[in-house]
């Protein structure tokens, strides 16, 4: 489990619209064939980085989630004036009780003062499906008080125009020649492992840019330009639409791409740039393996790693068992008083002499404690 401070999140149109603040990000401690799991010991509030969802707990608590489909309910929906407006989570709590749940969604409410009117909750039970009132609407999530669990979701009433905060995702092919996938899509982070369990089964490989700085509309149609003379581009334009399971996206292929080149998304309703960003060469040719093959993965890593890796002492242990470090070096980096320090010790004092064997099962050992960091690092 990852601990850290919340992203901080932005959108010049709903600026005005309140969010709440001071909420620990955290990754799951195990990942279960069920679902990421989270074990809690303190009280406290809790955001977490894969989902986005929020919980406040006052004593222990395990809980585990996953995505569930929200084609089942579609005609449901549709017949009482809603869509859906977020990941529909299915959250199970293992052990102790939340006294809060927040989920999240990807509707823009800036320019809507009676907001809180069109969101309802999808409440899915074994007798039926419900739709619920929420306790408080924010920019990202919507507020439940006392909880009972089963699969929920965040609805918006149909009928209106919705603007969503949305992100421009890129996926390079491992080939010859540079090929992209842009995917346009509502921050949802169902929608985004749809798209990375996609991708990863072809062997691609995430370029990671800015989101739009400013909510989209649904339905409206975009444009995807860019400065490269070859460069092809198709389909030529895309309405923004809501699929969680097979999102749509423009191919990008550039035959002869060796150098840095703009990519522009362009609303075709308003004529306005949107999204406006550098693709890099460094982004697209893999010259940082190049630079691995004289560093070791957890040397290019040092700094996320020291920065980032929540439980030491479990590593430590394993480390000892393995032989990579010496009862000496286990007692001097157990010895210092945080987690960053522990890990900097580690890396300046037992781990300067393990050789790239040692590395190696220290990467391993991250890959079981710490498995969302390492993906990341590993750009998964």
């Amino acid at each position: 489990m990852c601990l850290s401070p919340g992203p901080v999140r932005s959108c010049t149109t709903c600026a005005n619209v309140m969010e709440s603040t001071s909420w620990v990000q955290v990754e799951p401690a195990v990942f279960t064939e069920e679902g990421p799991m989270f074990s809690m010991s303190p009280l406290g509030r809790y955001e977490c980085r894969v989902s986005g969802l929020r919980w406040v707990c006052k004593d222990h608590v395990n809980l585990k989630y996953q995505f569930s489909s929200w084609e089942p309910h579609r005609a449901m929906m549709k017949r009482l004036g809603y869509k859906q407006g977020g990941p529909l989570l299915d959250v199970t709590i293992v052990a102790g009780k939340l006294e809060e749940v927040h989920l999240p969604h990807f509707a823009c409410f800036g320019d809507d003062p009676s907001f809180k009117e069109k969101v309802r909750v999808l409440h899915v039970e074994d007798c039926g499906v419900s739709v619920e009132q929420v306790d408080e609407v924010t920019r990202f999530h919507v507020k439940i008080v006392h909880p009972t669990f089963s699969p929920k979701g965040v609805l918006v009433r149909s009928g209106f125009p919705v603007k969503a905060h949305c992100d421009l995702q890129l996926y390079k092919a491992k080939a010859a020649f540079l090929t992209l996938h842009a995917y346009l899509v509502p921050c949802d982070s169902s929608v985004e492992q749809a798209m990375k369990k996609k991708e990863q089964s072809y062997g691609y490989r995430s370029i990671r840019k800015p989101q739009p700085v400013k909510s989209l509309r649904m339905k409206d149609w975009f444009s995807l330009t860019t400065s490269s003379p070859s460069a092809e581009v198709k389909p030529p334009n895309m309405k923004l639409r809501y699929d969680n399971t097979k999102p749509n996206f423009f191919e990008v292929f550039i035959k002869d791409a060796d150098v840095d080149f703009s990519m522009k998304l362009i609303s075709d309703v308003e004529g306005e740039i949107v999204w406006d960003h550098t693709i890099r060469r460094a982004d697209y040719r893999d010259e940082r393996t190049q630079n691995s093959q004289s560093k070791h993965f957890v040397d290019l890593h040092r700094t996320d790693l020291i920065q980032r890796v929540s439980e030491v002492d479990p590593i430590l242990d394993r480390l000892l068992k393995s032989g990579v470090i010496t009862d000496n070096g286990y007692s001097d980096v157990r010895s210092e008083r945080t987690k960053q320090k522990k890990m900097r010790e580690l890396f300046d004092g037992p781990l300067t002499g393990c050789g790239p064997k040692g590395k190696d099962i220290f990467l391993e050992i991250l890959k079981e404690q710490e498995p969302f960091l390492i993906r990341e690092l590993k750009g998964e």
